[in-house]
């Protein structure tokens, strides 16, 4: 029988039920347990215990070193960086998540820590950072570099060439044109049509 592999998560929110949610349409991997902030009285998150918080990471990386982020992104990246960081200086690593219903070219590049979620598209010599959400039915296009520690929102599109600098944030359905540049620490609002770049630290809303 093949040998599941037991993944930590990091986080207990909503974005957390949907990474569980895909988790349990892939067959490597098994949920070890969830972690939550610290002063929650939080038990469980759809039938999967809470077994320490923030402050026990250190302890339970030493039982399960395979690690997912499963804190959410909208306003700012900090908390899924520090997270990533910290669980990262303790040995953890990251393994790619990618739903069964997501296309991912093979001459496409997802770094550690990234999700695929369900009918994402991630077309030829896309590139995706480390520590990403790549939401539903979001469109990565070809040639197109997403940084570290981003989130690309539900229906995004990506169109070919785009460069999206580390720590952004692309709303809902936004369309990012081609070869536009995002600056890192952007946030791009739901709806939104970018055509021209974008520099870092801007709200388009």
């Amino acid at each position: 029988m093949h040998k599941k592999t037991e993944l930590l998560l990091i986080g207990a929110g909503g974005h957390c039920r949907s990474c569980i949610d895909l988790i349990s349409c892939i067959p490597d991997f098994d949920i070890a347990g969830v972690v939550d902030r610290d002063g929650s009285d939080l038990k469980e998150v759809m039938g999967h215990s809470i077994i320490g918080t923030d402050s026990k990471l250190e302890v339970l990386l030493e039982k399960f070193n395979q690690v997912h982020i499963t804190v959410g992104q909208i306003k700012t990246p900090k908390i899924r960086i520090n997270l990533f960081n910290r669980a990262k200086s303790y040995g953890a690593e990251f393994p790619v998540l990618v739903s069964p219903s997501a296309y991912l070219s093979q001459r496409a590049k997802i770094n550690e820590g990234s999700v695929l979620m369900h009918l994402t598209i991630i077309n030829s010599e896309a590139e995706v950072g480390k520590n990403c959400i790549i939401n539903n039915k979001a469109l990565i296009e070809h040639d197109s570099i997403i940084g570290s520690h981003c989130h690309i929102s539900t229906g995004a599109l990506i169109n070919g060439g785009v460069v999206i600098e580390e720590g952004c944030f692309v709303g809902s359905g936004a369309i990012i044109h081609e070869r536009v540049k995002i600056g890192g620490n952007s946030i791009i609002g739901a709806g939104q049509v970018v055509k021209t770049d974008i520099a870092s630290n801007t709200v388009v809303k």
